[in-house]
């Protein structure tokens, strides 16, 4: 018998379709896949010479459970860095857990503070392990509905609603995935207030897109605006997206004193902590020169530009230019048929067109794709292309 922690919990969407385009691929079939969240560059030169020489000084021992001392002082400073407004009160290195990918510190800051009842308040679309982390530590998932109208950006009026004295944690993703909203200063200022008249709620602010913005300087980090929460707020980040390092598995959490022991305990009896090796790789991408993210960005900006062009051509796709992250999430409900929703049109989008994209039912969009433009133009281009005139000939028999 299973435990209900886990009964009910679904398989990552994501993951499940990569699997169906690895087998489909391996049959011979050419599949122009969207699907992939996570980037296409190669890892900083710098951190893969890193790992040869960690190898080559045998560095394959236990590490301390947070993380070896230097990159958990490097992850700090690059913190203080984007949250200024706490020059006062900064992060030092005790602050830091350095965790298996980013997910591991949101599934471990839940599992900390989350107990049987316990409300947590995700905007949709929201990144969909969100919820299933939720339910693994018997918590209630409490969700605020956005739409295209609003940019799928939770307002102060809807958020204030929402809360209830059961309320124990809010998460904010910006940039998002899946849609690539970016919450303004003003935005988070105003969400700030709300939060300032609620003390029992905690803020767990997913940053892991930060270096992914495409109006330079848009993006903030969460406490730079709202420092006034800084005893209350889970700060999570990794390389996975900015340093194309997704397989190396690193991540981090920077929160207060009253949570920080808690995590490393966790962690201490779960993992015991992260790869040795994929440490020394960490600390070689956070040296690296930041010209080298800012040439990823650009790349990820032209092929945001290049598909949004073609997209548009159908007025039957949706679309709102999404202001980071490498995600288009497109509302395709007037090429739906009777009853379908975006799962059954994916299905047919692989079946039909070969084209790989993930359904927005897991992510509260039942009517929504994910696409990925983390990926090469030619696929990008033809697989836009091919969208469209699906969704154009849908349209006509639907007629």
């Amino acid at each position: 018998m299973l435990s209900t922690r886990v009964k009910f919990l679904k398989e990552s969407a994501t993951l499940k379709i990569n699997a169906m385009v690895n087998r489909l691929k391996s049959e011979g079939k050419d599949i122009y896949n969207l699907t992939a969240g996570e980037p296409d560059f190669a890892p900083p030169e710098e951190a893969k010479q890193a790992v040869i020489n960690a190898v080559a000084k045998n560095l394959s021992k236990y590490t301390p459970t947070p993380g070896i001392a230097e990159l958990r002082e490097l992850i700090a400073k690059k913190t203080n860095v984007q949250q200024p407004a706490l020059a006062s009160h900064p992060w030092k290195p005790a602050d830091v857990v350095v965790t298996n990918g980013g997910k591991q510190a949101i599934f471990d800051a839940i599992l900390c503070l989350i107990d049987r009842g316990d409300e947590v308040i995700i905007p949709a679309p929201y990144w969909l392990s969100y919820p299933e982390m939720v339910k693994a530590a018997e918590g209630v998932t409490k969700v605020i509905q956005t739409d295209f109208s609003q940019h799928y950006k939770m307002t102060p009026k809807q958020l204030n609603a929402a809360i209830t004295s059961k309320t124990k944690m809010l998460i904010i993703n910006s940039p998002s995935n899946p849609t690539g909203a970016l919450y303004s200063r003003e935005e988070q200022k105003a969400i700030g207030e709300v939060l300032e008249a609620h003390p029992h709620v905690w803020i767990l602010s997913d940053e892991i897109y930060d270096r992914i913005e495409f109006k330079v300087g848009s993006w903030s980090s969460f406490l730079q605006v709202n420092p006034s929460l800084r005893e209350r707020t889970i700060t999570v980040n990794g390389l996975s997206k900015s340093g194309a390092m997704t397989g190396w598995r690193i991540g981090w959490s920077v929160t207060p004193d009253s949570l920080t022991p808690a995590l490393i305990a966790l962690q201490g009896h779960s993992t015991s902590g992260i790869c040795s090796l994929s440490q020394a790789a960490a600390v070689a991408a956070l040296k690296a020169p930041s010209e080298l993210f800012e040439t990823q960005r650009l790349q990820y900006l032209h092929r945001r530009n290049l598909a949004l062009e073609v997209l548009r051509k159908s007025a039957k796709i949706k679309v709102v230019e999404p202001e980071g992250a490498f995600y288009l999430f497109v509302d395709v409900q007037d090429a739906l048929e009777e009853n379908q929703n975006a799962d059954g049109f994916a299905e047919k989008l692989l079946q039909e067109i070969q084209v790989a994209v993930v359904s927005g039912v897991d992510f509260g969009a039942p009517t929504c794709l994910r696409i990925s433009f983390a990926t090469d133009e030619k696929t990008l281009l033809e697989a836009c292309s091919r969208l469209v005139e699906f969704c154009n000939r849908t349209t006509e028999r639907l007629r």
